[in-house]
């Protein structure tokens, strides 16, 4: 029995630590890698009060059950938050994004899955020649934009209307392309900017991977028109950039309220993030909004049916 009681106290130290450099995020990389995992810590400290409060050791199992309650915090406010959205009457469509992994070659999953529910609007990231290619063949989409490359920093975008116009963009200045553009929907314009930017896993990604989403908020915020952003954007809704993006940009993540749904290694709960998002101009009314099956890439897609207010006049 003291062998256990050494393993929860090393357990409960363990939780300790990972929750104040998570605390510290604010002050940037490397604490911001540990703000990303609160809804594993929250689970840990659960289960582990439980086991201390079974083992009588009441102050310990008390200190792990706030640990845990207040990394799951973030995730109850969002749940329980009252919807202020407009009402909206106006033309509905439905956006994907999906990260098809560079490595991934089941076209299928994804095709298939796209051919049963529908999109409007596809921004894809990691598109491979292959991946192009078997797009091009069978996707039945008449309007796209592919930037293949060997790495996993291609991208794409597919839709039912005209794309007027599309191009590519260099946010961080680093040779990674992200792409906007316009359509229009019942006579309504609508902006849509793709991302995927750095992974950062060290100081010098991290930044370029900030100042990609500084600039795309910049370019969100310019303009009266509606605006659909997303991709995989490598960081969570607990990290601080995510709400400097949000704050920045005045746009809405259309999974808010939504509950806990990963999107990278949702299989394996240990390292399960959500780093995929979609988000939205506050005017755009959020009718549903889910995370979707594998689709053999290591990250799932997300997706969501929008309502564009009336036009005025």
């Amino acid at each position: 029995m003291q062998a256990l009681h050494r393993i929860l106290t090393a357990l409960l130290a363990l939780l300790l630590l990972g929750s104040a450099l998570a605390l510290a995020a604010p002050l940037g990389w490397p604490f911001e890698l540990f703000s990303h995992f609160r809804a594993q810590y929250a689970a840990a400290g659960v289960v582990l009060a439980v086991l201390l409060a079974w083992r009588r050791r009441s102050a310990p199992a008390v200190l792990a059950l706030a640990i845990g309650l207040w990394h799951a915090a973030p995730g109850i406010r969002s749940a329980v938050a009252a919807s202020d959205a407009p009402a909206c009457d106006g033309p509905a469509f439905t956006v994907v994004t999906a990260n098809l992994q560079y490595s991934n070659l089941d076209h299928e999953a994804l095709l298939g899955w796209l051919a049963t529910r529908p999109a409007d609007l596809v921004l894809l990231q990691e598109v491979t020649e292959e991946w192009a290619e078997a797009i091009e063949a069978r996707s039945g989409y008449a309007h796209r934009l592919l930037s293949p490359r060997a790495d996993p920093y291609g991208i794409g975008v597919l839709s039912r209307w005209p794309l007027e116009p599309v191009g590519l963009l260099d946010l961080a200045n680093d040779g990674l392309p992200s792409i906007a553009g316009t359509v229009s929907v019942d006579g309504q314009r609508i902006r849509f900017l793709g991302l995927h930017t750095r992974w950062p896993v060290v100081a010098e990604l991290a930044e370029l991977r900030d100042l990609a989403l500084v600039r795309a908020a910049a370019i969100a915020r310019a303009g009266a028109d509606p605006v659909v952003l997303g991709g995989d954007l490598n960081l969570t809704p607990y990290a601080p950039a995510y709400g400097r993006l949000l704050a920045e940009s005045g746009l809405v993540d259309v999974m808010q309220g939504r509950g806990w749904q990963p999107t990278w290694n949702a299989g394996f709960w240990p390292l399960a993030l959500r780093i995929d998002h979609l988000l939205v101009s506050p005017g755009i009314c959020v009718e549903h909004a889910e995370v979707g099956p594998t689709i053999g890439s290591d990250h799932r897609p997300v997706i969501a049916r929008l309502r564009l207010p009336k036009p005025s006049g």
